[in-house]
């Protein structure tokens, strides 16, 4: 599948989301609120990680439908392979650092490993695998639907259904820490919706571009809006940063939109998100977000001793992030890649 550039810059937006976040309730900005009008990253994290299921959720599922559609075989195991390699060799890695500074028992990290324990940042990673996991049920349910509509109708439903039997819930909790991920699905489910439809975005007139555009302008201004430090401005009362974690299914339909516009030719939101730096930090994005916290750590507990002012604490931390990023993107994630590349170009085999 043809790498899309606008979708590596939404991994970046996401990863930052959750950087600035993370350092913010440290007590770390990356840019100071001074700066900004007194507002703060805090509570951007939930709604960044949701953008990363959403996109996860589109690609995948619309490169399986693709395969079903065009009457191609799809070997289950290959897939699931695929997907082991992709995200447990880079969170191996992190857990073992982990162990090495004490940050994390031997007995918490091998059940962090088995996806058992969900401490911290790394709760999304169980609820990703698990997406993984219903991926074929929900393939197979609509692969002999070919109407557009009928796809649509049974993720509604099915989205309806788990909505009701698993209200949105914080994640895992202290002592235990066991992953909670059913209700995550409906948050993937959107994506699964957007990739049915991806292949009539893709032929869309020029007048309902320009009506999806303003649709997504006004979803982007929303998520600026949900900002809980923006929402404490508007309304001049005091807000939790938690305050909009629960709103799971408002910030996937929030995304959906705004990555279906980042699909169209033009546009402000394509051009925003096909810039560089931040396809850049899309392509490291899981290693970043995987080594964020082990390195602003350092920064919370050792950024005195540095000696730089409190308003470069944040961008040094930022700039460190990304260097263990990308080291670990070079040193483990893309070896691995080549292996799944290289195990793509083999023949087809069904299962």
């Amino acid at each position: 599948m043809k790498r899309l550039q606008p979708l590596d810059g939404l991994r970046g937006l996401a990863v930052l989301l959750v950087l600035a976040s993370h350092a913010s309730n440290a007590g770390i900005d990356l840019v100071p609120p001074s700066w900004i009008g007194g507002l703060r990253a805090a509570g951007l994290g939930r709604p960044g990680v949701f953008l990363f299921f959403v996109l996860s959720s589109f690609l995948l599922t619309g490169q399986l439908l693709a395969r079903i559609d065009g009457a191609e075989p799809i070997c289950w195991r290959r897939f699931a392979a695929r997907r082991l390699l992709r995200i447990m060799p880079a969170y191996a890695l992190t857990l073992g650092i982990l162990v090495i500074f004490g940050a994390m028992g031997e007995r918490p990290a091998l059940e962090h490993l088995a996806l058992v324990r969900a401490e911290h940042h790394f709760w999304t990673i169980p609820v990703e695998v698990f997406f993984y996991l219903t991926l074929p049920v929900i393939v197979l349910l609509l692969g002999p639907l070919r109407s557009v509509a009928l796809r649509l109708a049974v993720l509604g439903v099915a989205a309806t259904a788990l909505r009701w039997a698993f209200p949105p819930d914080f994640t895992s909790e202290p002592p235990r820490y066991r992953p909670n991920v059913a209700p995550f699905l409906p948050i993937f489910l959107a994506g699964s919706a957007l990739a049915v439809v991806g292949p009539a975005l893709i032929e869309l007139r020029d007048r309902a571009r320009r009506g999806l555009l303003v649709l997504a302008s006004i979803a982007s201004f929303a998520l600026v809006l949900l900002t809980p430090s923006v929402w404490s401005l508007v309304t001049g009362e005091p807000v939790e940063h938690t305050r909009f974690h629960l709103w799971f299914d408002a910030f996937a339909v929030l995304w959906a939109v705004v990555l279906a516009a980042a699909l169209q030719p033009g546009g402000w939101i394509r051009a925003a998100a096909s810039w560089a730096p931040l396809r850049w930090l899309g392509q490291i994005s899981y290693s970043v977000y995987l080594l964020h916290a082990l390195v602003l750590g350092y920064f919370v507990d050792r950024g005195a001793a540095l000696g730089l002012p409190q308003a470069a604490l944040g961008p040094a931390f930022l700039a460190a992030s990304c260097l263990a990023g990308a080291a670990s993107y070079w040193l483990v994630e893309r070896p691995f890649l080549g292996v799944l590349s290289a195990r793509a170009t083999a023949p087809p085999e069904a299962d």
